[in-house]
């Protein structure tokens, strides 16, 4: 094929990355496959195990017996049911992580040993259930996967303990866990608990702040937590060690009463928690990385035009083809190559794999080592700074702002005195 004018050339530039697109658009796919591979190997674990947890409780519910007069003067009776939150709610948490692996997928689960304790004020329920006859009365407990219950508790009811069951009574208040039946006494205003569980689970823990005054601390040997739900930790401690976090949430913090009949509530709207992260989802950076392959693509192609374009010298668009191909599959390496390494690593691999490979192909291209080494450490510039962009997440934008126009000046500044109407209508040498 005869060498071709500059604006055909260009016009073919175009076309070649245009059509790497569609490389690029599938090896996202690809990244977006093994992701869903990963949850159905984190779904096949915790099968065997448990899954998120949402811990919370105790919730007092009381059954009686409820008698009205209709307008002839006979006695009606009623079954009615009254829920009654804690007027404090402590959670002490320790939680010891546990990896696992399905395969080549690593999955986080836990051993959470789980202290609740607190008491109840039942001055208002002795109002409203007053010379009415109880029926039942119990407190429920939730707990989302009672596959993660590890050892048989026991409820401590004012100093006397009680033994408890699974599932619960209702569930217009939380929807699964265990419960015990209690006694209670109109006379008696205070009613104190208290609990340990040992809970498996899978990467979350959550809780319900249903104490009209509720704390938590929550303590691990864990390094990545990632907090999550309705409410942040009021104070919180990370370091290589670990981390604690402690919560204090008021009942004026969430949108429930304190007391209530058959009316219903989603107390699980203010749930809180904390996740167990893994440092570096692979995935979501090599599909964040994958997202720069175009700018990529096209500031290698604009560095090889530059060369053209001074010096004198021109390749085919099938090499240029080639070249295009070489920059796509790289995020097919760093995907490969990630699964088995950290990503650090795995792109210094993959980067210095497709580097070294553009380099000796270009040396040989053009058949010299100069050449060849200005396009050797312009792809270490561009992949540097790709790797830069992906690790300050928060500053991506501006600094890639800053960059993109530090190069756009740079070409209008070496392309100043270019005369683009005589290059435009001369043949490429």
């Amino acid at each position: 094929m005869r060498k071709e004018s500059i604006t055909l050339r260009i016009i073919l530039i175009a076309a070649i990355t245009i059509i790497l697109l569609i490389p690029l658009f599938m090896i996202q796919s690809l990244i977006d496959d093994r992701q869903t591979y990963r949850a159905e190997a984190v779904l096949e674990v915790s099968k065997g195990w448990a899954g998120n947890q949402n811990v919370s409780g105790p919730v007092l519910t009381v059954d009686y017996t409820k008698e009205i007069k209709d307008k002839d003067g006979k006695i009606l009776t009623s079954n009615t049911r009254v829920n009654l939150l804690p007027d404090t709610l402590n959670y002490t948490v320790e939680i010891f992580p546990e990896k696992r692996y399905r395969g080549i997928y690593e999955v986080i689960l836990y051993r959470a040993k789980v202290k609740i304790n607190g008491k109840f004020n039942t001055n208002e329920l002795s109002k409203t259930i007053d010379n009415k006859k109880i029926d039942a009365s119990y407190v429920s407990f939730n707990l989302s996967d009672l596959r993660g219950m590890q050892k048989e508790s026991q409820l401590k009811w004012n100093d006397k303990e009680y033994n408890l069951s699974a599932g619960l009574h209702t569930q217009n208040v939380l929807k699964n866990g265990f419960s015990s039946a209690v006694p209670i006494e109109l006379n008696n205003s205070e009613y104190s608990f208290a609990i340990d569980l040992m809970v498996n689970g899978l990467e979350n823990i959550e809780f319900l702040p249903i104490g009209k005054t509720t704390n938590v601390n929550v303590k691990s040997s864990w390094n990545t937590p990632s907090f999550t739900g309705a409410f942040l930790p009021s104070e919180r401690k990370i370091n290589e060690a670990g981390f604690t976090a402690s919560w204090t949430i008021n009942s004026f913090n969430r949108p429930y009463p304190q007391q209530w009949n058959d009316e219903y509530y989603d107390v699980f709207n203010s749930a809180f928690g904390l996740n167990l992260i893994v440092p570096v989802d692979q995935y979501q950076m090599t599909m964040r990385s994958s997202k720069y392959g175009l700018m990529i693509i096209v500031l290698t192609f604009l560095s090889f035009f530059m060369i053209e374009l001074f010096g004198k010298t021109a390749i085919h668009p099938i090499q240029y083809l080639l070249v295009g191909l070489a920059l796509v599959i790289f995020y097919s390496l760093l995907l490969a190559i990630s699964e088995y390494f950290s990503f650090d690593v795995s792109y210094i691999i993959a980067s210095m794999s497709v580097i070294l490979l553009i380099s000796i192909y270009v040396t040989g291209v053009y058949k010299s080592i100069k050449i060849g080494s200005i396009i050797f450490f312009a792809l270490i510039v561009f992949y540097g700074f790709m790797y830069t962009i992906l690790l300050l997440q928060d500053y991506s934008l501006l600094i890639g702002n800053i960059a993109l126009f530090g190069l756009l000046a740079s070409v209008m500044m070496l392309t100043r005195k270019l005369n683009w109407f005589d290059v435009l209508k001369t043949k490429a040498n």
